[in-house]
């Protein structure tokens, strides 16, 4: 009856379930959200100027533009109604990537992100999800915290791929999740953008 259930939310964008190293249960739902949805944009946009170095930020309004990145998705997630974290993300060609993810500072360390990376796993399961890291070789600046970050995604299934590149000032490399992604299909995904 539990897994029942548990299929159940998963197809309706939520997941409950029980993180056993720290016994918490979570109620995860998750919202797309637009232009309209003023409050969400206010708080994904604060989270969003916190949570990230400035030289890795756009103008967030390019996310609210039809124009721009099609294939974007702006996602918010919530323990029952209380606003936990966020994801921007882009798919074509069979391919997701997670441009942004953070959880607010207070609930990191809880199982929180875990927990939104299942759900976008779920979400986007016929894409080979991507997620952009900082590459902990090219500097001896927050190399712990590059490292932890790298780890944080292997525990969560993703993979290191051979793909690397540099941007606004940093050199990143791409994890890949749901299956294999090459150099040449990575970077046709940037072109059609």
């Amino acid at each position: 009856m539990k897994k029942k259930i548990e299929e159940n939310n998963q197809q309706n964008g939520c997941l409950f379930d029980n993180n056993n190293e720290k016994n918490i249960k979570f109620e995860l739902k998750m919202k797309i959200i637009n232009k309209n949805n003023e409050n969400e944009i206010n708080k994904i946009k604060n989270l969003y100027y916190s949570a990230f170095p400035k030289n890795e930020l756009l103008d967030f309004n390019v996310f609210l533009s039809k124009n721009d990145f099609k294939g974007k998705k702006i996602i918010a997630f919530y323990d029952k109604t209380n606003f936990i974290g966020f994801a921007i993300t882009i798919s074509r060609f069979k391919i997701t990537n997670i441009l942004y993810f953070a959880i607010e500072s207070e609930l990191r360390g809880k199982g929180y992100g875990t927990q939104v990376l299942k759900n976008i796993g779920n979400f986007f399961q016929n894409n080979c999800i991507v997620v952009d890291v900082e590459d902990p070789d090219k500097t001896e600046i927050n190399k712990e915290e590059r490292l932890k970050r790298i780890k944080f995604y292997l525990n969560s299934g993703f993979k290191l791929t051979n793909i690397k590149y540099f941007w606004e000032g940093e050199y990143y490399i791409i994890m890949a999740l749901n299956g294999d992604i090459t150099e040449n299909e990575f970077w046709n995904f940037w072109k059609n953008r």
